[in-house]
């Protein structure tokens, strides 16, 4: 296939899906809000206008995952070695995940300070605090790389 006609191809496809997008969210935009009556907002909730919103989304993110997939068997075809190493980075960040949750915090809602309408079970604040720790050791680590990667060159040789 000629790549002028697939990047055409693919244009259009952006251009139409943000544009169902843009449509989706002027639904959601339009319909009711907590202002709105109970029987307004059972009608929203059961109407057409909702139903396309979720639908639209559910399709992206399972277009999204297949793309993933099929991303990932393509380099793991032409690239093994690359793939193998993308895959171990993603485990052992799995990995590392699941030793912060299962650590856990010693933050509650009292300590973090939330009004209380806004309270949260405990496995939301052990859960998000994982997830952070996992994200600043990141990037400690990927500052340490930058940092020491020429070095590590000048040693091998």
């Amino acid at each position: 296939m000629d790549t002028k006609k697939l990047n055409l191809y693919m244009s259009i496809l952006k251009v139409t899906l943000v544009a169902i997008g843009v449509i989706a969210s002027l639904f959601l935009f339009g319909g009711a809000d907590m202002n709105s009556t109970i029987e307004e907002q059972e009608a929203f909730r059961e109407g057409t206008s909702l139903s396309f919103s979720i639908g639209f989304t559910g399709f992206l993110i399972m277009s999204s995952l297949g793309l993933i997939l099929i991303f990932f068997f393509v380099q793991l075809i032409s690239n093994p070695k690359k793939t193998i190493m993308s895959i171990i980075g993603i485990v052992i960040s799995l990995v590392l995940y699941l030793v912060f949750l299962m650590v856990g915090t010693t933050d509650t809602n009292e300590s973090l300070k939330l009004l209380e309408d806004v309270q949260v079970e405990q496995s939301t604040i052990d859960s998000t605090t994982a997830g952070l720790y996992l994200v600043l050791t990141l990037i400690v680590v990927a500052l340490l790389a930058a940092i020491f990667a020429p070095f590590m060159g000048r040693f091998r040789k």
